[in-house]
């Protein structure tokens, strides 16, 4: 990959950046100073390329695809992964990234320019390294998106992380016609969950407590992303919490069941065993599922599953 850049106050600020697919990978540090500024528009391609000055950065396999590298901005930019050395991005740094699906930072990142996402409709992926303590710029980011986002949280310190989804939100003007008054309506459960945060820290019993909300507006293939991801890295998750994701996943299991089998998620299915949320229907209803889906993996799983938890009953006759 090829960077262009600046020096200010013994640090980096990258300002382009150039490679062979959608995936950047900045560098930490250039020339033993590190990299903690990204420049306003640096991946939008409505910024003029033509910079005054500017230094050049080439990575080591730059050599190898020389003549191939493009310029990384709007619809050629699908993954971003920052050092943990950044610590502020500039005003619309993603405009128009359409197709921009995964941002991987730290919580390093403190300071986001404004308009950062404007027109990122595509992002459904954050991963946040947890370096230090709790805080994070993910309640800021959040803010400016609408859709669903999933973010991952790895608490480094301590060698766990949580999954916690984010369901999407609209608002509509709707017109009260004898008043000829206007007032926003909200859709969706997302505005509730992006307000689970005191200062920039994710309020996990505030997140768990509002998915009775999440169950009254959002799809059956949200809430089992919801419920499995807290039940798989069930960070600050307490009992009550737990049996409410449980009690959804068995009462609406045949909403659940097919989108997991559709999808494969077969570690998820999994987690259904490892809960103990199977009986003789839910089961049953899952191999017919996959019989008729085609899932030949977790076909054989969950007969070994139904042989183990409920085994066929041999009848014995004596002469």
């Amino acid at each position: 990959m090829k960077f262009y850049y600046r020096e200010q106050n013994q640090s980096i600020e990258i300002i382009r950046c150039f490679g062979c697919d959608g995936k950047v990978v900045l560098p930490e540090y250039i020339d033993g100073l590190p990299v903690e500024k990204v420049a306003a528009y640096t991946f939008s391609d409505r910024r003029d390329n033509k910079e005054q000055e500017f230094l050049v950065y080439e990575t080591e396999d730059h050599a190898l695809f020389k003549g191939e590298e493009e310029l990384l901005a709007g619809l050629n930019v699908e993954e971003i992964i920052f050092p943990d050395t950044v610590r502020e991005i500039g005003n619309y740094i993603f405009y128009g990234c359409k197709k921009l699906r995964k941002l991987v930072f730290s919580d390093a990142l403190v300071q986001i320019g404004g308009g950062a996402f404007t027109g990122c409709g595509g992002l459904a992926f954050l991963k946040v390294h947890m370096k230090s303590g709790r805080q994070s710029c993910v309640k800021e980011i959040l803010g400016e998106l609408w859709q669903r986002i999933d973010v991952t949280f790895c608490y480094e310190q301590e060698g766990r992380k949580a999954v916690l989804v984010f369901p999407e939100h609209y608002e509509e003007a709707v017109e009260n016609t004898p008043a000829r008054i206007l007032f926003t309506q909200h859709h969706g459960s997302g505005n509730n969950y992006r307000q689970c945060f005191y200062n920039k820290v994710v309020d996990y019993r505030k997140y768990d407590s509002l998915f009775s909300v999440a169950a009254a507006w959002d799809k059956a293939d949200v809430l089992a992303d919801m419920a499995l991801w807290r039940l798989a890295c069930p960070y600050d998750l307490s009992d009550n919490h737990k049996r409410s994701y449980e009690n959804m996943l068995r009462d609406r299991y045949q909403e659940v069941v097919p989108y997991l089998i559709k999808k494969e998620r077969f570690d998820q299915i999994k987690l259904f065993t490892a809960y103990a949320l199977w009986n003789a229907d839910i089961l049953e209803f899952a191999l017919e599922t996959a019989a008729e889906m085609g899932g030949t993996e977790i076909l054989s799983y969950l007969m070994n599953e139904k042989q183990k938890s409920f085994p066929t009953v041999r009848k014995e006759f004596r002469l």
